[in-house]
């Protein structure tokens, strides 16, 4: 019965959907996410409008893994580097149950439905754990590009040290535990 949703009522949930997520942000943010409509203007807005409907599309639909990942990808990198907790950033998988039941409203109650809404809703859960995992990578990835951009600045230290020093053999480890040869008692 949810797969059989008409276009108006997936159209109201998509909305709502979309309202609650924005509501994350702070209001004067998310107020410019929902107002420009500019894909280029606004790419974080447009990027998370299109998530949404793409993942909303697949759990009402096929469920294709791949564009249900690509769905999800699509605002999962942009909430991993922002200042959302891995809770907040996944949060929003858990806002489509809201944002369904609101729009059902009364149907709710409905026999049918009420045997179909367990197991759509235990299908979002799944796609939390999805975005779950999609994020961790995200911050794995971006933990690895702070790494080696720190190591490139450390390495640009050191060789500048090494020329102004006139390419004296600095041990690396000595010069990270900041203990120096007379602190241990010894002369070169």
């Amino acid at each position: 019965m949810l797969s059989k949703l008409s276009q108006k009522s997936r159209d109201a949930i998509l909305k709502n959907w979309l309202q609650m997520v924005l509501e994350s942000y702070p209001p004067d943010v998310a107020e410019f996410l929902q107002r420009e409509q500019d894909q280029f203007a606004n790419p974080v807005g447009s990027a998370i409008a299109d998530g949404l409907a793409g993942a909303l599309q697949e759990l009402l639909g096929g469920m294709d893994a791949e564009k249900l990942s690509a769905s999800l990808d699509e605002i999962v990198k942009i909430r991993a580097i922002q200042q959302f907790s891995p809770s907040q950033a996944v949060e929003f998988v858990f806002q489509l149950k809201r944002a369904i039941r609101q729009e059902l409203g009364d149907e709710a109650a409905d026999p049918l439905l009420q045997e179909e809404l367990p197991e759509f809703e235990s299908r979002i859960d799944r796609v939390a754990l999805l975005a779950f995992d999609i994020y961790v990578r995200r911050r794995e990835k971006i933990h690895d590009i702070r790494t080696r951009e720190l190591r490139e600045r450390s390495g640009r230290v050191l060789d500048r040290l090494k020329r102004i020093y006139g390419g004296v053999d600095l041990d690396l480890e000595e010069f990270g535990n900041g203990a120096s040869d007379l602190e241990r008692g010894s002369a070169r």
